[in-house]
């Protein structure tokens, strides 16, 4: 249904991140732009070199300009220019170690979780949307208390220590954009999107399993309250000691002064 009225769009918009180190840099990296529709998040893999600015680098690309398509060939070419964007990050001296000239052609590794939400004609009852997920980095839609879809998981015992991964390797693209799970999906007015990082998604699919209480959590709660849940969870080793990222943004009409 169409008519007169202001258009769905996101509104708001917030991360709420939780470093695993007070002294290391997180590396998980997130952005937004409601006002275009437009959601990432990518968590770099551990053990990979310089992944947390790779992870950055993912997720300023993707909102700043996704793909052309979420196909194969429009998928790879986005990330091999996103990784010539890290490799000026990485950049050695001809004196560097040769251990260090190893790891930089071995490259880094991030998860990605891609949102963007396509206009909607005045008055549409809809927003539709497309995500784009490598890896184990989850989008969560909630219509109230309630959740709608998880992707690219939904059950806890999905989660593996050996995610999909985006690489910065040219050798490594082909085999890691086959792996990318594409979605369409139209939310209304009211829902409730969340994009988490594995460690919290995983917890979050395990508390449901119990009630809607996770899901108003997470929906609600502000940065402090957040922060000092996930340290509790730390502590009573219910959550992975890993990089926490939450964002959350809500599909409402626009006002006139957004659209």
């Amino acid at each position: 249904m169409t008519g007169t009225g202001p258009s769905l769009a996101l509104v708001g918009g917030e991360v709420l991140a939780v470093p695993k180190s007070a002294t290391e840099p997180s590396e998980d990296a997130a952005a937004l732009d409601p006002a275009r529709g437009r959601i990432a998040v990518s968590d770099g893999a551990t053990r990979a070199l310089a992944s947390g600015p790779w992870a950055h680098c993912l997720v300023r690309r993707f909102v700043a300009r996704p793909p052309d398509g979420f196909d194969v060939p429009a998928l790879g070419d986005w990330v091999r220019a996103a990784a010539a964007e890290w490799s000026q990050c990485v950049r050695l001296s001809p004196q560097a170690p040769p251990y260090l000239w190893d790891a930089v052609e071995r490259g880094s590794y991030a998860t990605l979780l891609g949102f963007v939400a396509e206009p909607a004609p005045p008055g549409a009852d809809t927003l539709p949307w497309l995500a784009v997920a490598v890896g184990d980095t989850c989008l969560v839609t909630l219509r109230g208390a309630a959740p709608t879809l998880s992707f690219p998981l939904h059950h806890p015992e999905q989660f593996t220590s050996a995610p999909a991964l985006l690489p910065t390797s040219p050798a490594a693209l082909p085999d890691a954009v086959g792996a990318a799970h594409v979605i369409a999906g139209a939310s209304r007015a009211g829902d409730d999107l969340l994009v988490m990082t594995d460690a919290l998604a995983r917890w979050a699919l395990t508390r449901a399993a119990h009630g809607p209480h996770v899901w108003r959590f997470l929906r609600q709660c502000d940065a402090s309250t957040f922060t000092t849940k996930v340290r509790a969870l730390w502590r009573r080793g219910e959550l992975e000691e890993d990089d926490v990222t939450l964002v959350r943004c809500r599909v409402d009409r626009a006002r006139a002064d957004q659209e």
